[in-house]
């Protein structure tokens, strides 16, 4: 059965192109002109995905879909608005939209984020059934933690995914396994991939992001760290919990080294087949300070993350990172003296970071 889409939006063209570039791989597209119209689909049947306008007359689409997101857990959600503001994309993303697309409407672009959204929400279905059976499978524990360990892996290195297996059992509820330490988190995120969207085939796209999350993953968990999430071509990891290391920054720091060199291999692998891939390249921001980790959400639905301002600026750097540049902080070279060269940047005032950040760029290990 083909998957039903919402397509919510009070410009009948928009409607009408994403429909058409939807319809064409074949899933089956509803039309509402705003959130009124929309409940009205919502109350008669189950929608797979529903794509939203942020700015609509009368109801604004982000209110319409926090009350979605709220009372519809097994739809997942997409913003499509003609506002490019990262403060915007930034608050849909902590509020549990999978993604977001800018007009003008780009056919790979929808594609994508389509394809993205669906297999992310099938993966949380599941992961919530799992969570589900965390509560209930009491008799049969052994089985419990084997297909547990199985579903943590897909995100984390064994020995990690074998550490939160340990602290669960510490607890009464997995939800509860949250603490405040000093760790080092690391973003990663392509330059020039939306430009290479508009151009190349999809299957090649696809390709590439499935060669690109396999070698991230790798690093990350070859250096004993975790990867935190996959946000469309960005990627997000953590070291220092749960696997206690001795000095986090410098297995986050050879991480990123790795990272370089991976996707180097990977830009010139990809080169062979469209001269595009040789324009790409890999930003990295590194930061190491007082986070908060722990499974946070509800019983039903929750991850294992860090927040803290040490995040906000660790996101920031990476934004500002050039291509194939790795920024930091003074406070993470420190953790690390001698292990690599650094040169200072620029004093950086980043938005919703309260002090100024001394910036440096790494050199070489």
């Amino acid at each position: 059965m083909n998957k039903k889409i919402l397509i919510v939006d009070d410009e009948e063209p928009i409607r009408g192109l994403l429909g058409q570039i939807l319809e064409a791989q074949g899933y089956a597209c509803f039309f509402a002109a705003d959130a009124s119209e929309a409940r009205e689909f919502l109350e008669q049947q189950i929608f797979e995905l529903i794509l939203c306008d942020i700015i609509m007359p009368g109801e604004l689409g982000l209110d319409f879909i926090r009350e979605v997101l709220t009372k519809y857990q097994d739809t997942a959600v997409i913003m499509v608005t003609a506002i490019d503001d990262p403060l915007v994309a930034e608050a849909a993303l902590h509020m549990g939209v999978y993604g977001y697309i800018t007009k003008p409407i780009e056919r790979n672009e929808v594609v994508i984020n389509v394809v993205n959204a669906l297999r992310r929400r099938e993966l949380e279905i599941a992961n919530r059934t799992y969570r589900e059976d965390l509560e209930t499978m009491v008799s049969d524990r052994t089985s419990f933690l084997i297909r547990l360990e199985t579903m943590l892996e897909q995100l984390h290195s064994p020995q990690v995914a074998k550490e939160l297996i340990k602290k669960i059992d510490d607890f009464d509820h997995p939800n509860k396994i949250r603490e405040k330490l000093e760790m080092t988190v690391l973003f990663a995120d392509i330059r020039g991939f939306s430009s290479m969207v508009s151009v190349l085939k999809l299957e090649d796209i696809v390709d590439f992001l499935d060669e690109f999350y396999s070698a991230m993953a790798k690093t990350v968990f070859d250096n004993e760290g975790s990867i935190d999430k996959f946000i469309g071509d960005e990627v997000m990891a953590f070291f220092g919990a749960p696997i206690v290391l001795e000095n986090p920054t410098e297995n986050g720091i050879k991480t990123a080294m790795e990272m370089e060199v991976s996707f180097q291999r990977l830009r010139k692998r990809f080169s062979r087949y469209s001269s595009y891939f040789e324009n790409l390249g890999i930003g990295i921001g590194i930061n190491t300070g007082e986070v908060f980790i722990g499974n946070v959400g509800s019983k039903k639905r929750y991850d294992y993350t860090v927040i803290g301002t040490a995040v906000n600026i660790t996101r920031r750097l990476c934004s500002w990172a050039g291509p194939d540049q790795i920024l930091t902080t003074k406070e993470t070279l420190n953790k690390i003296p001698g292990i690599v060269s650094s040169e200072f940047v620029e004093n950086i005032s980043f938005k919703g970071i309260p002090k100024p950040v001394n910036v440096y760029k790494i050199i070489h290990i």
